[in-house]
């Protein structure tokens, strides 16, 4: 946190130093401004240079090249345009000697005097014929299969491949891909010296009709020658230079990298030069076209050597811009230094003692006095905060005290850690006090704001009933639970354990009578030593437990309970005539026997909760097992998922253990009672005689029954249905219907009348009962009985 501090007060102290360090910053910075301004405009200009001088250079080629493609056209024009040409053409295979004659005399006359009009640029060029299947050459007539087998013709390329795509093959003008030249089948026959590869140019004939494809004129042009023009170019710049036709085909290239489409797409709306990523790495892309032969010239750079000087200028000037400007902060520093260290040292000895409550405004003398006074502020609001936690941390303390994860320390090494928690004691010997609140009377809400309330004046009026020169120490448990600790003064041991329970008396009568508030007070005994509170506290407890025998709202001190006895009263022969009891029938007594087992055992004071809950249990047992040996089904005497054990042990007090016991058994001796004939009878003329009184009656049903004859109501529905024969609801409803029937010959009655009078609140319930039984509505078995009163036959 103060690392934290530090560099955030670091950063608003240059606040203080903005005078100084700005005007020298600005010195500074004027020329250096100056410098990249100048830097950017040379930058420019290099760029801009660089970019011009690559354009000349390539257009420099393209004008050379164009110049050097104006001999094909030179050399095609004489030969397309020749008056003979055309007659020559249409001579067929097998002609005459006159007509071979022509084709010798074409060769000497014609191909080899333009021979001498072509340079070394055009390596070869002959006129094939495809009716006579002659190739004319400068120096060769002869066949098209004797020339591929003796001369030259195109590497991978079959004789049928290569007459087919060249000779045959339909060209307009066309220049093909450099394509690489191979000797013929005969290498004596074949010429020494021939270029590895040519660019074809190819023109079908006649020019005037290329419908009729009689044959083509065929240039090769020696790529060799080409690429001697493109070596100062490509040496200067590093640069890869490709030839595209306006087709996007690559006539040749100097790279063996093909041309990406993307690029050429790009060229087709982007002016040059650009750049561009090729294979990875960032190129300069430059090109030109030319007119003559429809050709793109492009030249592929990378950024690195394309730039290179602008490069080398930027680095300098970086450079150069990182010492001037270090140099500058340096002399900045030098300048601020001796009149900023006093002010400096000042701070710094602030930040190192010193918290601060804001950030400074202004400058370090501003900041001083911020500094002093949140500290100031600050000091108040730790202690403040502290205040309000202190509470929390005595009652975690005391806590561990009483549950013994620690021993008491009232030595006086001790003191500092106590009075940080606002705890003072006065001698090692304890007692501990416990309060269970049972209810609250005073409020018609039980939530937890009132429960809290209850804890607060519980807690402070003990604490205040624990009079000098005693101390006491509230800690809350509990919702409904809380500890008095009390340390008591040495000098008072005599009479200790007599005002403690005066002030266990004062705070019943008190807590109970003046605020309405039934609670439950068991002291612990006193003890001394480093564990006297964790020995104290068990004991309370085991005092708290006690409340099973005296029930709620009680005083329990552990001395007065310490001598119980380890023994309760039930032996067997009580087991035996309680079962006796309940198996005969007989309520009164299973109810007396009952009375007498409780009397026995808690009448007495020295009677454990332990062992009240073991004698509750043994006395369910001997319920369950008259269950079990009577085969008696649980279901119709108690209903469906009661449990006896959880019925019993979910009540606090053993009073109210006793009652629900009380109440088990007498359930289970009537269902004995009542499975005898003579009782049966008896009962089930008593409930039908009851039903009958009480059709009249809207509440009439099982409960209303069970109620009356104190009965569950599962056991009296199997009753009636067993020895009746019918469901008891069934009987309710078939007697009022009977009844209904009888009133409805009163016509000054209506059916809603009718309904009320058996027992119906709601007259539609009681019209879909009526027609449910009798297969028609009321109205309408009364319209029957009407047409029977008015029959002639009556």
């Amino acid at each position: 946190m103060r690392l934290r501090l530090h560099l955030r007060l670091f950063g608003n102290r240059r606040n203080a130093l903005k005078t100084l360090i700005v005007s020298n910053l600005f010195i500074l910075l004027i020329p250096m401004a100056m410098g990249l301004f100048l830097y950017a405009k040379v930058e420019r200009s290099l760029d801009n240079s660089t970019n011009r001088s690559n354009a000349a250079m390539l257009e420099q080629l393209r004008l050379l090249l164009d110049n050097k493609l104006s001999e094909v056209d030179i050399l095609s024009r004489q030969v397309v345009f020749d008056p003979k040409l055309d007659y020559m053409l249409k001579i067929p295979d097998h002609a005459s000697s006159a007509d071979e004659y022509q084709f010798i005399e074409f060769m000497r006359d014609k191909m080899t005097r333009y021979r001498s009009m072509t340079s070394s640029f055009i390596f070869d060029y002959f006129v094939y014929f495809s009716r006579s299947d002659k190739i004319v050459k400068a120096d060769l007539l002869t066949d098209s299969h004797t020339f591929y087998s003796t001369n030259y013709t195109f590497k991978g390329q079959s004789y049928e491949q290569w007459r087919i795509g060249l000779l045959t093959g339909l060209h307009k003008a066309s220049y093909l891909p450099v394509t690489s030249l191979a000797r013929g089948l005969n290498p004596l026959a074949s010429i020494e010296n021939f270029p590895k590869d040519v660019i074809v140019y190819a023109q079908t004939l006649p020019v005037s009709s290329q419908a009729d494809n009689l044959g083509n004129f065929i240039v090769l042009i020696d790529v060799d020658q080409i690429k001697s023009m493109f070596a100062q170019l490509e040496s200067a710049s590093n640069s890869a230079i490709y030839i595209i036709d306006n087709d996007g085909q690559t006539i040749m290239s100097t790279s063996a990298t093909p041309f990406p489409d993307e690029l050429l797409k790009r060229m087709e709306h982007t002016d040059a030069p650009f750049t561009y990523q090729l294979a990875g790495i960032d190129q300069m892309v430059s090109f030109v076209s030319s007119q003559r032969a429809g050709f793109k010239y492009v030249s592929i750079t990378p950024s690195d050597v394309f730039m290179q000087q602008v490069n080398q200028i930027q680095r300098w000037s970086l450079g150069l811009f990182v010492l001037c400007l270090i140099a500058g902060l340096l002399a900045v520093i030098a300048g601020v230094y001796r009149s900023y260290k006093p002010l400096q040292k000042t701070v710094n000895a602030i930040m190192q003692c010193k918290h601060m409550s804001r950030q400074p405004t202004f400058d370090e003398y501003e900041f001083i006095r911020q500094t002093i006074e949140g500290s100031i502020h600050e000091e108040k609001h730790l202690r403040n905060k502290l205040t309000k936690q202190t509470p929390f941390i005595r009652a975690n303390y005391l806590s561990r005290l009483l549950h013994g994860y620690m021993d008491v320390d009232v030595s006086a090494g001790n003191e500092d850690s106590l009075r940080f928690m606002d705890l003072m004691f006065i001698s090692d010997r304890f007692a501990v006090v416990l309060v269970k609140i049972e209810d609250i009377h005073l409020y018609t809400e039980e939530n937890e704001q009132q429960w809290a309330l209850a804890r607060f004046i519980v807690s402070n009026i003990g604490v205040d009933l624990i009079e000098h020169p005693h101390k006491g120490f509230p800690v809350e448990l509990d919702r409904d639970r809380l500890a008095l600790l009390i340390n008591l003064e040495k000098e008072r041991e005599e009479i200790a354990e007599a005002e403690i329970r005066d002030i266990v008396q004062s705070l019943y009568e008190m807590i109970s009578q003046r605020f309405k508030i039934g609670i439950t007070v068991a002291a612990g005994g006193i003890h001394q030593g480093p564990k006297a509170i964790r020995d104290s506290f068990p004991e309370a407890l085991a005092a708290l437990e006690y409340r099973l025998i005296l029930g709620k709202n009680a005083i329990i001190h552990f001395q007065d309970i310490a001598s119980t006895k380890q023994h309760y009263y039930y032996p067997l022969e009580i087991e035996i005539q309680l079962t006796n009891f309940v198996r005969s029938g007989d309520t009164d007594n299973v109810v007396k026997l009952l009375d007498k087992i409780y009397s026995m055992n808690f009448d007495s004071s020295h009677f454990t909760p332990e062992l009240g809950k073991c004698l509750f249990f043994n006395v369910i047992s001997t319920f369950l097992k008259i269950l079990n040996s009577t085969n008696t089904n649980q279901l119709d005497v108690l209903g469906k998922d009661f449990d006896p054990i959880k019925a019993v042990f979910s009540h606090s007090t053993a009073e109210g253990m006793q009652l629900k016991t009380k109440e088990l058994y007498e359930t289970l001796t009537r269902s004995f009672n009542v499975e005898r004939s003579d009782h049966r009878i008896q009962l089930l003329q008593d409930m039908v005689d009851f039903v009958d009184r009480g059709l009249s009656d809207p509440s009439l049903g099982l409960a209303m029954v069970a109620d009356r004859f104190q009965m569950t109501p599962q056991y009296i529905s199997t009753f009636f249905k067993k020895n009746q024969g019918q469901n008891l609801l069934d009987y309710i409803t078939h007697k009022r219907i009977k009844a209904s029937k009888r009133l409805m010959d009163n016509k000054s009655l209506t059916i809603a009348q009718i309904a009320q009078m058996v027992g119906y609140n709601n007259d539609v319930v009681f019209i879909r009962a009526f027609k449910k039984l009798e297969g028609v509505t009321p109205g309408k078995y009364r319209e029957t009985i009407r047409s029977d009163m008015t029959s002639p036959d009556e």
